[in-house]
Order: C-alpha cells, then structure tokens, then sequence
C-alpha cells in the first residue's frame, strides 16, 4: 500500500507520496495462515512527471510479477508521450488500456493531473483511476479547491472527521468539529499540507501495531498552468559509508 495526496488550487495543483516499498506474503504456520509484510526500499517512486506538465501518482500493489510497477509506468511514459502532445484527459484511458494489456492487472490506484486549453483557458484537472474496475472519475471542478488522498487513508480521515468523547456511563460526547477551509488555500498552504498530511501518516503509522506500509522521503511535485516542477524529490545517490577492509 501507500500514502499518496492531490490538493487542488487556484494557482496549481500539488501531489505527493511516500517511497516505502512493502513486500507481503502469506505463511502457513500450523492450522493458521500468517501475513507477514517486510519494507524492502524506501526509495521507491509513486510520482511521476510526463511530458506535457502531467502528473501521476500510484497507490496500492506496487509490484507486478515481482517486477516493481515504477518501471512500468516510466515505460508508460516512453511509450505514449514520446510522439504529438498527449492532453491530460486522455491520459485516465490510455493508463487503463495499458495496464489492462498487462498479463495480470495490479490491484493498483491513480491520480493523474494537468491543465488542458478550452476557449483559450488552461483548466486544471485531477483525475482518480482504478485498475480493477477499469474506471476513472474526474475528482475536482473548475472553480473548486480541495485535497483527496488515496493508499493507508485512515490516519488523516480520523484527523478531520468528527469525533466524540466517551463518558463512564458509555454516552458520548460530540466534540466540535474544527474545518479544513480549502477554499483559502494558497499554494504553499498545498504543499504544507500536503507534506503533513504524507509525514503524518508515516510517523503515526511508526507507532501503531500494523503493517509499515507507509515510509521514507516524501516527494512532492507542483503543477501550474505554465509548468511544473519539483518541491523536493529523492535522487540517486552514493552509499555515505563505505567499508574498508
């Protein structure tokens, strides 16, 4: 699994992700079946930049016959942005088309976000796809702003829903609810928020008795209508420490 954000402003749009690579298998111990889930890499990419200023981001399985899906949506993207301009509307059914070819489909989830020109305006866009289903739902609307997260979202679901107080007597008692106002965000509020919400999730999850699926360095792209660029994002780098003998 992972933990993966989309937030949605006037001046852009923000996406972000963890790195945490998790392989999970199944043993049979006795008359009982045990998953046991191991962090193999935390320097897994779940944010991609395609041509065209186009963002992908990925959550769910991340393997496909063992074979880490990041390399197949790198090929993704050779493959059908290397000739004319691909619009980010069309980019929900060629990601599905592509991955439904596949000899097994991944129990795999998409964000995929952009800007595409109508009567000489750039409007964003910010699309969720599902493998499984075949689907794919444009998440937000001209005009609007907001967040969506995909992966291990319980963390920040918890945070922002109402809750309530349990008493001795077992009655509970609603606490007032305190609103995300979206609508005032700017795009370095995006960014903020989108780094706490993936740094939340991480850190809380370090805590909790569950599966670590959510980890590592957190990425971070932004999409304006113009361009889009990175805010930080993990690089290929030398061992610090090399051992001498």
């Amino acid at each position: 699994m992972s933990f993966i954000i989309s937030l949605y402003v006037q001046e852009g749009i923000v996406m972000a992700s963890d790195s945490r690579l998790t392989l999970t298998h199944t043993e049979q111990r006795g008359n009982q079946q045990v998953q046991i889930s191991v962090p193999q890499s935390d320097a897994n990419y779940k944010t991609f930049l395609a041509p065209g200023n186009i963002g992908i981001s990925t959550y769910g399985a991340a393997d496909i016959q063992g074979v880490p899906i990041s390399g197949y949506i790198d090929s993704f993207i050779t493959e059908k942005f290397s000739g004319p301009a691909v619009d980010v509307n069309a980019v929900p059914k060629l990601l599905i088309d592509y991955f439904r070819s596949l000899p097994l489909v991944p129990d795999t989830g998409f964000h995929v976000a952009g800007y595409s020109k109508k009567n000489g305006k750039l409007i964003p866009h910010l699309w969720r796809l599902i493998l499984i289903n075949g689907t794919w739902t444009e998440i937000n609307k001209p005009g609007d702003q907001g967040a969506a997260w995909e992966g291990e979202n319980d963390v920040m679901t918890r945070l922002i829903q109402p809750v309530s107080l349990m008493g001795p007597d077992g009655s509970a008692t609603p606490l007032p609810p305190s609103v995300i106002n979206w609508q005032f965000f700017t795009l370095q509020d995006a960014i903020d928020f989108a780094i706490y919400a993936v740094k939340t999730t991480r850190d809380t999850m370090r805590f909790q008795t569950r599966l670590k699926t959510v980890g590592g360095p957190i990425d971070v792209l932004v999409i304006k209508p113009d361009r889009a660029f990175w805010v930080q994002r993990k690089e290929l780098h030398a061992e610090d420490n090399v051992l001498s003998f």
